[in-house]
Formats: C-alpha cells, sequence, structure tokens
C-alpha cells in the first residue's frame, strides 16, 4: 500500500464529520459510536480539537454502562461536596476522564469524598499531553484553581505528534489535533494550530487531494510506513524528526527513534505548563498513569519505554508520581502471576476499583502538597 492509499482508507466519511461538528449527541448510530473516537460522542473545538458530550457508553464492569454528564466549565459532573470551593483540578486524557466508568466512580471523585473537598476533573479521551496543557490554559484563564495535576498516560507522549490521529491509528473517525514537532538533533520543539480550525474546514478530510497534499509528508505517516517496511519512510521519518536510525528497515529501532521524540515533546509540554503555573502562583504536581500492558512490564522487570523521561524528570523540580510505583508495592505482596493481579483494576481504562487504587495511591501526596490540609487533616483545637 502507497502512502496515498493508506491516507485515502482513513479518511472519515461526511456523516462522520456532520457527527462531529454537531455538539449535540442525543442519538449515536451503532455503527459511529463502534468507529469514532469516544464511541462518537466528542464534538469538535478548534482550539483543543475536541470536548466531550453528555452521554452513556458501554463497556463497564459486569457489561454494564458508564454514564458521562459535564458542568458548564466542560469538568466532569461533580459528584461529592459540589457545593464547596475547589483547589484542585486534574487534566489529562481518558485515564484523567475515567472512561468506562460512571461519574461518581473516577479517580477524583473517590479522593474528593476522602478529602471532603472537590477535585474537578477536566480529562478528555483521546487527548494528548499537549492538547491536556492546552485546555489548562483555556480553563484556568477563566476557572483558576491553586493546584493542577497533569496527568500523563504512556500513549500521550506519542499523540503530541499527531496532526490527525488517524494517521497512527490507522482508523476511521479520528479528526485534527493541535500538535507538536520534534527536531531531536536541534533539540526544538515547534507548536502547531489544529489544521482544521472551523467545522468547514474539516470537510476537507473527506477531500482526498486535499488530503494527500497536507498529510503526503507528514512524519507520523512516514512513522506508519516505516513500520510496515518502507526503508524509504524510515529515512524521510529520521530526517523530519532529527534522529537516526543504524538500520532503517528495523521496526525496533524506527519504534525507538518515534518513542524519543514523542517523550522529548512531553518535556517540552511539562516546562510550558511549569512556567504557565509557576508564573499564576499555582502548584503542579505530574502523575504517570499507564495501561495494563506496561504496568505488566514493569512488575515483571523489564526496561521501562519512558526510561529517558524518568531519568529527565529526575533532574526537574517538579513534584512527581509515578503509578507503576504503587502497581509495585501492592504487587510484592500478592501470590500470584501478573495478569490475574492486574485484572480487577482493568477493563480497558481502570475498573472502579482500579480508580480507587489510583485515588489512594496519591492520597498521602496529595495531602502532604496541599496547604492548608484537607478538613480530615486538619489537627482539631482545644
Amino acid at each position: 500500500m502507497t502512502r496515498r492509499e493508506y491516507l485515502e482508507s482513513i479518511m472519515p466519511t461526511r456523516e462522520m464529520v456532520d457527527h462531529f461538528v454537531t455538539p449535540a449527541k442525543a442519538d449515536v448510530p451503532a455503527e459511529l459510536a463502534r468507529i469514532m473516537c469516544n464511541n462518537a460522542q466528542s464534538a469538535f473545538d478548534p482550539e483543543i480539537g475536541w470536548v466531550l458530550c453528555d452521554g452513556f457508553r458501554g463497556g463497564g464492569v459486569d457489561d454494564s454502562r458508564g454514564f458521562y454528564a459535564y458542568e458548564k466549565d466542560g469538568a466532569r459532573q461533580v459528584v461529592n461536596c459540589a457545593d464547596r470551593p475547589c483547589r484542585i483540578h486534574t487534566y489529562g486524557n481518558s485515564f484523567t476522564h475515567c472512561d468506562q466508568v460512571s461519574n461518581g466512580e473516577t479517580w477524583q471523585e473517590y479522593l474528593a469524598a476522602h478529602l471532603l473537598e472537590p477535585v474537578r476533573n477536566y480529562g478528555i479521551g483521546g487527548h494528548s499531553v499537549y492538547q491536556a496543557y492546552r485546555r489548562m490554559l483555556i480553563v484556568e484563564r477563566e476557572y483558576p484553581a491553586e493546584y493542577v495535576i497533569l496527568n500523563v498516560w504512556d500513549d500521550d507522549h506519542f499523540r503530541n505528534l499527531d496532526a490527525w490521529r488517524s494517521i497512527r491509528m490507522g482508523r476511521q473517525g479520528r479528526f485534527t489535533l493541535p500538535h507538536l514537532r520534534v527536531n531531536l538533533e536541534s533539540g526544538t520543539v515547534e507548536e502547531r494550530e489544529n489544521l482544521c480550525k472551523t467545522p468547514e474546514e474539516l470537510y476537507r478530510l473527506c477531500d482526498a487531494d486535499w488530503v494527500w497534499e497536507t498529510f503526503g509528508d507528514d512524519p507520523i505517516l512516514h512513522a506508519v510506513m516505516a513500520r510496515k517496511g518502507s526503508v524509504e519512510d524510515a529515512s524521510a521519518m529520521a530526517q523530519s524528526m532529527g534522529g537516526e536510525l543504524e538500520n532503517a528497515g528495523s521496526d525496533a529501532e524506527v519504534y525507538s527513534l518515534h518513542t524519543e521524540a514523542a517523550l522529548f515533546a512531553t518535556r517540552f509540554v511539562i516546562e510550558k505548563a511549569e512556567a504557565f503555573t509557576k508564573a499564576k502562583g499555582k502548584k503542579l504536581l505530574v502523575i504517570l498513569s499507564f495501561g495494563s500492558h506496561n504496568v505488566a512490564n514493569a512488575l515483571k522487570g523489564e526496561p521501562l519505554f519512558d526510561q529517558t523521561f524518568l531519568d529527565w524528570l529526575a533532574t526537574k523540580d517538579v513534584p512527581m508520581i509515578d503509578l507503576r510505583d504503587a502497581f509495585r508495592e501492592e504487587y510484592a505482596t500478592y501470590r500470584g502471576d501478573v495478569q490475574t493481579f492486574l485484572a480487577p483494576y482493568y477493563i480497558g481504562h481502570h475498573t472502579p476499583r482500579g480508580n480507587f487504587f489510583f485515588a489512594w495511591a496519591i492520597k498521602d501526596r496529595i495531602v502532604e502538597w496541599l496547604d492548608p490540609k484537607p478538613l480530615p487533616y486538619q489537627i482539631a483545637s482545644d
């Protein structure tokens, strides 16, 4: 398959674009829900690519449905302590939003119930670290909070580099987003806006000639084709990312270069978030969360895909929690295999039990971080 043929295979239908640019999702056709991002319950946003819509989706525990609703500021519906002032905002992707569970079963709500104060959830399924940061800028401008949590999931690094998500996913029903271009040789990162800034412009994704002219030389397209065996695309990818490939035909080398560029992009975002929060008098906490595959690798003692990123983070004065540490600690007391251990915590995303584990894994650091302490941790006066 040529690059152009690949691009044509992932172009959305007009029906998909029609649905995506419609804010209300009262009736989601089953076929669109199966194919499109967020089960077709997200809607176009010119600044950050997309936002989420009220609705319900399948895939919950015991074949249940998860119900989703949102506040006027775009946060997921606040269940616990909604009448109290909020000083903690959380940003990230679907592992922050907490897909596959209902509103009261998120790690933010478990944490809020314990701390007796709300923890607002601005996560959006499918977002990159860069999109989460861009959402942070928008929300904090109008609804500021003193404490900001940026949750980075394992694929979010790669998402930073996607100009059109369908290219890397190889699926229809994904759309364009603000993104980053990295050159490892020069150590530079370029911020780029969403290529489709209006609903009308999104329909250009249905035009094969426009798609080819716009994305035919996209570095992520080169990466995808390189991993399918194209030496020519591997060389083009390395040139655009400023990296070196000793063997352009090696899938492992191509993946390694793509990974380092993605991790470098996240470093850039964290520095931007650090500078923004510091300038605004806010406090930033970075949380690293992972799908079951990467947690399993950590529990088995296998090399970590993000080790260079961890090494960099260790040099930074930014508080950080790596949830693999909590899983390692819990697994040390378990008698059984890794997959059986992880099964209660994951159904793709975290189960309600997994979200409770998440909340309890970060609880002590959150309490230590906050000043004044949450009400349950304040010493009673005589």
